[in-house]
């Protein structure tokens, strides 16, 4: 063996090694436990995505209207030129020659009188002239700086921003339990679609097996033709039911993965069966623990709005109160040869009073305590209701609890009976029409105790979700 195909071997081995797992991954798809297929959706789910994107904007918005009380600073940069220069100003721009002037007959009565009056004026810097293309011209930069010191609707602004933050946290946490709601749900109805699509698999394939056998028999002369086709028809109708449990399962793996953020495209396998699942309903639990209605997350969401209906009432009352602020402006002139009227520097208050608005604001105030009340009503109502939700929810568990115990021993108990009519009918003791019937029974008991494991899980879920 030469030296390169040691090498060539090794690299094969290693490529084998580490890539073989990945390849029987991909084959079988991924796993989910329903507690994997919960918290795998809480992250990947674009409905809590969403819910996660409306919190982080409702910091922002705190942040907004925070910004609003702090001081702010704007700059203006104007540019202008004038076509034709108005005589009132070029009047305003010969008074700049006005200081030398004066100097000039100051001196001069000085020295004719010699009296100390004159003789105080101190000579002006010498000047350029001032020409007309310099006053057509202006270029002047402002900058201000105001703060606010008092606005009511401001206070009451950055608290309804804070409790617009507390709705969008809890908006997050109602997400969340309508998804593990939905999730479990898709879960069991995935795993019940499993179980009875190999279930009826099996009937199937016992079913071909015995219409093989029988035709067999009736080949040799002791079965009419007759059972044969029955059997045939009873072959027939199995595989429609078949076909259709088939594509229930699929629908419910689609349903499951949509709600789970997966892509449909996706291969999943569900580590959990259908006993796995019931173990998983406490009954006992739920049976101990009562409805604390104000941590509900619905009555929670409607006691924020509750609060945030009673920002609104003093947000449209502060519109009666004042507005103050303080502002200074600077504005610089690069034209020092023009003529401005505008002092360099000011500072300044400004108080906005609310005289008379004809009754408007009142509306208001009154349509906003009227929106109060009507929350609070509905917050009662909510109250009352949840806690009918939970007695009913309670009362549809344990019914279906019970249904589920009396189903699952008829579905024994019908399958006992299909086992023994197929051992009958294989003897010649029952008709091939006996032998449908007891088959049609034991499916329909085992639809039956499906059904009321479902039955039992949507309500747990139900009392579950109340109870968190």
């Amino acid at each position: 063996m030469t030296k390169n195909s040691s090498k060539l071997i090794i690299i094969t081995l290693l490529v084998f090694t580490y890539c073989l797992p990945l390849f029987a991954q991909q084959k079988g798809g991924m796993q989910f436990t329903l507690k994997e297929a919960q918290d795998y959706a809480l992250k990947n789910s674009p409905l809590i995505k969403n819910a996660n994107i409306d919190l982080a904007s409702a910091k922002q918005k705190i942040w907004e209207t925070t910004a609003i009380g702090l001081p702010q600073v704007n700059g203006k940069l104007a540019g202008s030129y004038q076509i034709t220069v108005p005589e009132n100003i070029k009047s305003f721009s010969s008074l700049s020659n006005l200081g030398g002037w004066m100097y000039n007959v100051d001196s001069a009565l000085s020295k004719l009188t010699n009296d100390p009056k004159f003789g105080n004026i101190e000579k002006p810097a010498p000047t350029e002239p001032t020409d007309e293309k310099d006053l057509k011209w202006g270029l002047t930069f402002d900058i201000t700086v105001s703060q606010l010191i008092f606005s009511g609707a401001y206070i009451v602004g950055l608290q309804t921003s804070k409790t617009f933050k507390q709705l969008s946290e809890v908006s997050i946490t109602k997400s969340e339990q309508d998804l593990i709601e939905s999730v479990t749900n898709a879960y069991f109805l995935c795993v019940i679609a499993n179980e009875n699509k190999l279930v009826i698999d099996s009937i199937y394939l016992a079913t071909e097996k015995t219409l093989y056998e029988i035709k067999e028999t009736q080949k040799v002369g002791f079965l009419e033709e007759t059972d044969v086709d029955q059997m045939q028809l009873t072959l027939t109708n199995i595989q429609n039911t078949k076909d259709m449990i088939h594509r229930q399962y699929e629908v419910a793996m689609n349903l499951l993965k949509f709600q789970m953020g997966l892509d449909l495209n996706n291969s999943i396998d569900l580590k959990d069966k259908t006993m796995d699942l019931i173990s998983q309903l406490n009954s006992s639990v739920l049976a101990t623990k009562k409805l604390n209605v104000e941590n509900q997350v619905d009555y929670r969401l409607l006691s924020i709005q509750e609060k945030m209906a009673n920002l609104n009432v003093k947000f449209q009352k502060s519109t009666f109160l004042p507005d103050v602020a303080i502002y200074y402006n600077h504005q610089e002139n690069f034209n020092k040869k023009s003529f401005s009227f505008t002092p360099p520097d000011i500072l300044g208050l400004n108080v906005t009073v609310p005289i008379f608005g004809s009754g408007q604001k009142i509306a208001k105030v009154k349509q906003a305590n009227l929106s109060l009340e009507k929350i609070r009503n509905s917050k009662e109502q909510l109250s009352q209701g949840l806690q009918l939700q939970f007695s009913d929810n309670q009362s549809a568990f344990i019914t279906a609890m019970n249904k589920f115990q009396t189903n699952k021993s008829a579905r024994d108990l019908a399958s006992r009976i299909y086992d023994r009519s197929i051992i009958r009918y294989k003897e010649g003791m029952i008709s091939s029409l006996e032998l449908s019937q007891a088959q049609n029974q034991y499916l329909q008991a085992q639809s039956n105790y499906f059904n009321a494991i479902i039955e039992m899980s949507t309500a747990y879920t139900k009392l579950e979700k109340l109870l968190k």
